[in-house]
């Protein structure tokens, strides 16, 4: 009758509550950022509405790098870059997020994958089953890479 206690037990219940406050930021963040930016006080509010929804995004990402990075296993090298491109990524969700709504090309597809790259990063870090599918060594190079290139482009696309 209790088997389902130790595995209970051995389950990443604050990965997965983390995991869902960031899918339901994200799914808020997308909703915000794909409607016609309206005019006057209510683009205002949906302008605030976007900083805030980046904002806690990226604090419960940062929640799932830490937790990758304490529970689970990211190299040093990693986690320090993570220190620099994860406010660096923030800022640039932002500037995508303006870009895209002044319905510049591409914008949009940024603020979809930046979240994604990092919380599969997290992911990545946090579940030994995911790190015994791919090594260390490429799984965050090209992690890295990725946020680097999407943020680089994401502060490109909003000059």
């Amino acid at each position: 009758m209790r088997d389902w206690l130790p595995k209970l037990r051995g389950a990443p219940v604050g990965l997965i509550v983390l995991l869902a406050i960031a899918v339901t930021l994200y799914v808020a963040l997308i909703a915000t950022c794909a409607t016609p930016l309206a005019g006057g006080e209510d683009g205002y509010s949906q302008a605030w509405a976007s900083l805030l929804l980046t904002f806690w995004l990226w604090a419960a990402l940062a929640l799932l790098l830490l937790n990758g990075g304490m529970i689970g296993r990211m190299p040093r090298w990693a986690a320090l870059s993570a220190l620099l491109l994860h406010p660096l990524s923030g800022v640039a969700a932002f500037a995508a997020e303006d870009a895209a709504s002044r319905r510049v090309e591409g914008a949009l597809t940024i603020v979809a994958l930046l979240p994604l790259v990092v919380a599969g990063y997290a992911l990545w870090a946090r579940l030994p089953r995911l790190r015994a599918a791919m090594p260390e060594t490429p799984a965050s190079l090209s992690a890295g890479a990725a946020i680097l290139a999407l943020s680089v482009a994401a502060l490109m696309t909003s000059m």
